[in-house]
């Protein structure tokens, strides 16, 4: 490999390292995109499948797209529009591309991967009222089932035929919601038993 090449790499592989995971979250989306897009389009995307995961705010998520375009790791089309205002598109660059690739290939640090307000303060239930932790618990129970009806409809929402492949690893992403969901459903109603 010809040294360019090499430094070209590592360059990508460290400003990779130092992007936030909402950079990444929203660079993953526009790799997961086959068109440019506008940032009020891009949210409405978020909204409808990895925001159950993760959801950056509305600001956040210009934010991030302007630094991303300053880091080479996005692009900007500004469109001309002669009945709405002007919009601009952005779409994943190659650099950006080499740098998801670097961070999907690097091993993450797993040490907290729920931090729950309301598990965290089950922790801590001998110390409050028994019936303010079964009414928060059920608040907890129910908007995980929500969850659950939303991942199941969306599960098969989607033709076989109409499927690409990336929807495989949607459905991978989804799978866990599911299962998840359903774990959390059952031990809050096992929790609500024991605390009766």
């Amino acid at each position: 490999m010809p040294a360019r090449t090499i430094d070209r790499t590592s360059a990508v592989v460290e400003a990779a390292a130092r992007l936030t995971l909402t950079e990444y979250a929203i660079l993953g989306l526009l790799g997961h995109l086959t068109e440019p897009i506008s940032g009020y389009d891009l949210r409405k995307v978020v909204e409808r499948s990895v925001g159950y995961i993760w959801q950056p705010s509305k600001t956040q998520l210009y934010a991030v797209l302007r630094r991303l375009v300053a880091a080479g790791l996005a692009s900007e089309e500004h469109v001309r529009q002669t009945h709405r205002p002007d919009k601009t598109l952005y779409a994943i660059t190659p650099t950006g591309r080499a740098a998801i690739r670097a961070w999907l290939d690097r091993d993450e640090d797993e040490s907290e991967p729920d931090r729950s307000i309301f598990v965290l303060k089950l922790f801590f239930g001998a110390q409050g009222d028994r019936a303010a932790l079964v009414r928060q618990l059920v608040a907890f129970r129910d908007a995980y089932a929500r969850r659950l009806s939303v991942y199941e409809a969306k599960w098969d929402a989607r033709p076989e035929a109409e499927r690409r492949p990336s929807d495989d690893f949607t459905r991978m992403t989804l799978r866990y919601g599911i299962e998840r969901a359903r774990a959390a459903v059952e031990w809050a109603n096992a929790t609500l038993e024991e605390l009766a």
